[in-house]
Order: C-alpha cells, then structure tokens, then sequence
C-alpha cells in the first residue's frame, strides 16, 4: 500500500520530520497565541549587521532561481532523480502561486499592514514587496527543496542540517518584512507536504514495478 511507503518513507527520515513535526506544532501554538504584528516586530527587532548580511543571502535559498539549479544538477549528476526533484518542488510552487495569486491577492505584506511603525528595521538593498503575502513562495520552495535534499542524502543524520537551512530561510522572510509569521508556517507545510508524497509515490511506483 502507497500509505505504508509514506510512513516508511518518514520514519526512515525522522532527523528531518520529527524535528519539523515538533518546529510546526510550536509554530501553530504561536501563531494562535500571539498576534502577526507581535511575532514581526520580535523577529525584526533582533536586527544587527551581521543578520541583514546573511539574512539578505539566505532568503535567497528559497528563490525559485536557486531552486532551479539545484534541479538542474540533479538531472546532471543524478538523471534518474531529475524528474522527481523537478516534481517534488515545481508541484507545491505551484500550489502555492495560485494560492497566492487565486485567492489570496489581496492578502497584504507587512510593509503595508505595518507602514506606520516608524520601529520597523529594513534591510537596504531589498526590495520590498506589498501583495500576495499568504502563503510565503520562498518558504515553500526552501522546505521542498531541503526536504527532497534530506530524502535523497544517504546521511540521514544530516536532514536535521537541512531543516536548519530551510527554518533560517523562513525566517529570513520575517526579518526582512516580506512575510508574516502565517505566511511562512503554511508555506512551510505545503513545501514538506507536497515533497514528501511527491517522493513517496516514486518510492511506491518502483516496488510496484519490481512486483
């Protein structure tokens, strides 16, 4: 059965999804216990210059540019993956861009909801963007990518690692005020939802194929 894979596929996996499954849970509770303005102003508070260097470069990892590369080598290097990695992050992105554009179009980034806080810290050099807040694009890609990444690596201890980069990429986006919190959390679960079952039905396709 394709559900016994998938559950194979997370317990084979468990340094990325038990420590994600822990990051969401505290993330949910968060999210109902504090307000999007709170969680933004705490985020964006801690700012210095070493953070607005390396936030301005991480948030990159979630760009569909980085992500196309990392596709592109894997069809270099690794052909037979090439097309489950190409499905694996093209499908939750998107999902995510008609969700953004579809029905959430006139979901406004923290640059508008916050303009009169003469407290918020901005990051120069970054564009900063006022539409199609909910979900948070960058977030899914980074979590989908870094997840099929963990699923492909034969260290499993490493997807801890790879959910590291993927949770700084999230909240890269808070801290530079392109994404409230919510964003970040739903496109997170979209990106490790979409990746996983993309994953598992391959699993599942090749031990039908050798049956």
């Amino acid at each position: 059965m394709y559900l016994k894979t998938l559950l194979q596929v997370i317990r084979d996996n468990r340094w990325f999804y038990w420590p994600y499954f822990i990051l969401f849970i505290i993330g949910v509770i968060v999210q109902f216990s504090s307000t999007q303005i709170d969680i933004t102003l705490a985020v964006n508070s801690i700012h210095n210059t070493f953070l607005d260097f390396a936030f301005r470069y991480i948030t990159d990892l979630g760009d569909g540019v980085f992500a196309s590369a990392v596709v592109l080598l894997i069809f270099i290097f690794l052909r037979k993956e090439g097309w489950r990695a190409l499905l694996t992050w093209g499908i939750p992105s998107l999902f995510t861009q008609l969700m953004k554009h579809k029905f959430y179009a006139n979901h406004f980034r923290p640059s508008i909801l916050m303009k009169d806080f003469v407290q918020l810290h901005y990051v120069e050099g970054v564009y900063i963007n006022e539409l199609n807040s909910f979900p948070s694009g960058h977030s899914t890609t980074a979590f989908a990518i870094f997840c099929y990444l963990s699923l492909i690596n034969s260290n499993k201890k490493r997807g801890i690692l790879f959910l590291l980069v993927a949770s700084l990429t999230g909240i890269s986006r808070i801290y530079l005020l392109q994404h409230f919190f919510e964003d970040v959390l739903a496109g997170s679960f979209i990106g490790v939802s979409f990746a996983t079952i993309i994953f598992s039905l391959f699993d599942y396709r090749k031990r039908m194929n050798k049956n």
